[in-house]
């Protein structure tokens, strides 16, 4: 049976699914603005949760009692550069060939990562030496930037990835010592990287390219990251994307969260006209057609997406209307005690948990 985490605007939603197909809903970490979660996969019941203002949590029963994690020194210790000097956590992710090694970004963008699961923290300083950081700007605030997306490689332990908001992908294929700096025509404005078992090295990006560089909203990469293609025709009505699923049976299988705009994915206008957002899949083509029927379309904020790794082909996503289960290519919402602010509130990302 599934248990699904919902990263809403001011608490974590846990999700479990009965015996009986119905649902129990709960909550955690109240107030913290949850924004990213990893599984530990070598011990499932340890999670990691990274907040927006709130620094990092981590939970060893499933996520029913957290601690904070991740703090520099307490104020009448010697400082000894051990901790995660901003508070404002935008992605984790673990190490999945040593679930010890445990990666952070933050905002502004440094990326910092412990050997230990979670008891001390190292930034890889080598990051803010690289050429296109003076040039790093996140364009809601321009005064600052954060690192959108971490995703470790999926053919060797050395190789990490990530995605700075707004200026650069970037990545290290030896651990950190070295960093290689936007290689030759890759996207400036990934959004969401995700990685498949049977392509090791392979990289899907889903990006807000598009807007400015016609064809480019949807990315990939035969060897982490170092050369990109893109393919995007039939997303031309919607060319901004923010997150994708991929099926884990078979890598040509993706969904991805479209908006016409940034606006139209995460803001609420005067006239009610934002936010719009919808979703397509991946024909075998390679082309895109749009994959919304019975999701609701006006006043929805981004979808986030996530594949059921248990039941190849089945997908799930998370709007602020609810959460909705995909069944041959149509959207039914799941019956849950659906509280009145979240509709009002921009979901921040959606995992499954299986057990």
């Amino acid at each position: 049976m599934n248990t699904f985490f919902l990263g809403m605007e001011d608490e974590l939603v846990i999700v479990k699914e009965t015996a009986t197909g119905q649902y129990t809903v709960d909550t955690r970490l109240e107030g913290t603005h949850p924004v990213d979660l990893a599984q530990n996969p070598a011990y499932p019941e340890v999670l990691y949760c990274a907040t927006y203002g709130n620094g990092l949590w981590k939970s060893e029963d499933n996520g029913d009692h957290w601690k904070a994690i991740g703090q520099m020194n307490a104020y009448h210790e010697a400082t000894l550069g051990k901790g995660i000097t901003s508070a404002y956590m935008t992605a984790v992710a673990i190490n999945p060939h040593n679930p010890e090694i445990l990666y952070v970004g933050t905002e502004p963008s440094a990326i910092y990562f412990s050997k230990d699961g979670g008891q001390i923290f190292t930034e890889f300083k080598e990051v803010q030496h690289l050429p296109s950081q003076p040039f790093w700007e996140f364009p809601a605030r321009p005064y600052t930037n954060h690192v959108q997306d971490l995703m470790p490689s999926s053919k060797d332990s050395q190789t990490l990835n990530a995605a700075i908001e707004f200026g650069a992908f970037i990545n290290t294929t030896d651990g950190g010592e070295t960093w290689n700096d936007r290689p030759f025509f890759s996207p400036k404005d990934i959004h969401e990287i995700v990685t498949h078992s049977s392509e090791p090295g392979k990289l899907f990006a889903v990006c807000g390219d598009g807007l400015a560089l016609e064809g480019h909203s949807f990315a990939e990469s035969d060897n982490d990251g170092m050369s990109w293609q893109y393919s995007s025709k039939g997303l031309e009505k919607h060319p901004y994307l923010y997150s994708i699923a991929i099926n884990p049976e078979n890598a040509s299988d993706l969904l991805v969260g479209a908006a016409q705009n940034a606006f139209a994915a995460h803001y609420q206008d005067e006239k009610k006209e934002y936010p719009r957002a919808t979703i397509y899949r991946r024909n075998q083509d390679g082309s895109w057609s749009e994959c919304a029927q019975g999701l609701p379309y006006a006043g929805t904020y981004m979808n986030q997406i996530e594949a059921d790794s248990t039941h190849p082909g089945a997908f799930y996503a998370l709007n602020n209307h609810g959460l909705f289960h995909l069944i041959d290519n149509q959207w039914h919402q799941l019956e849950l005690h659906w509280k009145d602010k979240y509709l009002d509130q921009h979901p921040t990302f959606l995992k499954i948990l299986n057990g």
